[in-house]
């Protein structure tokens, strides 16, 4: 009896963790993804995802110092894997090799296992995400 309690917690870890969760549908308006500035609190990133051509795209925004930024659910080394980021207080957390960056560190991010920067630019209080630039991203996931 011990020996299946062990190995039904092992396999609950195993999967609870490891797999990206499902996140909203971004706020998308035409060819722009609209996201409104207020909305977002200070280093709490808001996940979203967009289909495209069969696949997820996940991708979130997050204000740094009163800035939005947004970037992909995705690094330059680990994206084959599909896993993306998990958030722990003001970090981002690397679901494949566990390495953690501050929010505040994400813009200056120089390395294989950061967030890959998705562009935007903020407009009259709004975030604006270019759709099309999202898609090009589709190789990530």
């Amino acid at each position: 009896m011990r020996l299946i309690s062990l190995s039904i917690l092992f396999i609950l870890l195993m999967t609870s963790c490891a797999k990206r969760p499902a996140y909203p549908e971004a706020p998308v308006s035409g060819e722009t993804i609209t996201i409104d500035i207020k909305t977002l609190k200070e280093e709490t990133p808001v996940f979203y995802s967009m289909r495209h051509k069969g696949k997820i795209i996940v991708f979130f925004v997050v204000k740094i110092k009163g800035e939005a930024q947004s970037y992909f659910d995705a690094c330059a080394r680990c994206y084959p894997e599909k896993l993306g980021y998990r958030v722990d207080g003001q970090y981002v957390i690397c679901r494949k090799c566990d390495i953690r960056y501050s929010m505040e560190s994400l813009k200056a991010g120089f390395g294989s296992c950061y967030p890959i920067a998705l562009r935007g630019k903020t407009e009259g209080g709004k975030y604006l995400i270019d759709k099309k630039t999202v898609m090009e991203g589709e190789k990530l996931f």
